[in-house]
């Protein structure tokens, strides 16, 4: 009888403390710290050359990484953007991307731009749950200048606030001013004109 007594605290112990040591993992694992966006991503803006504050949306454009791992394709290019994902790569102070014009002028003469970021990588630590995150501190951006005017990060940082830290700058196409009628006199907007 006494040992009895002794196996069902024993056992409704051992329960409880199963139970409570379940609770504690699952509550590690779902810490809403690291549900958070923890490594700095780059997000690319693109922007009129002529306007800065003018967003623009590049159709049939391709964007690829050069010595990427895996599968490097960024953009297929077979829908219009006006913002990019371009991410840094963590093994390596460098990372470039080809940006390739698909439009059907363009990709006949194989028109492409190459951007290159230099950048140092600089890692944070988040917390004892998540880790480490990396910031890039840009040092250098080269770039063609096929389509692209100039790229740019204001803030000289990559950090992992969701915001676009990167813009490009791309020559854009206007609509072709109509060329004169040669049959008519051109007109003339200043009095000093009309009185000669």
């Amino acid at each position: 009888m006494t040992r009895q007594k002794f196996k069902i605290p024993i056992l409704i112990g051992s329960f409880l403390l199963l139970i409570f040591g379940c609770s504690l993992l699952t509550c590690g694992c779902s810490s809403e710290e690291c549900l958070q966006n923890r490594n700095a991503l780059p997000l690319a803006g693109f922007y009129n050359a002529e306007d800065h504050k003018q967003k623009v949306t590049i159709n049939s454009l391709e964007v690829y990484g050069i010595g990427a791992p895996g599968d490097s394709i960024l953009s297929p290019g077979t829908q219009g953007i006006n913002q990019l994902y371009l991410p840094f790569r963590l093994d390596q102070d460098t990372t470039r991307y080809v940006f390739r014009y698909l439009q059907e002028d363009l990709a006949q003469a194989d028109i492409r731009d190459t951007v290159t970021f230099i950048y140092d990588r600089n890692p944070r630590f988040v917390s004892s749950a998540c880790g480490v995150s990396y910031v890039f501190g840009i040092k250098k951006i080269r770039y063609t200048r096929s389509i692209i005017d100039s790229v740019a990060c204001p803030l000289e940082e990559i950090t992992n606030m969701d915001t676009e830290n990167l813009s490009i700058f791309f020559h854009v196409s206007t609509e072709p001013e109509p060329s004169p009628d040669p049959d008519k006199e051109p007109e003339s907007d200043s009095e000093q004109d009309k009185a000669s």
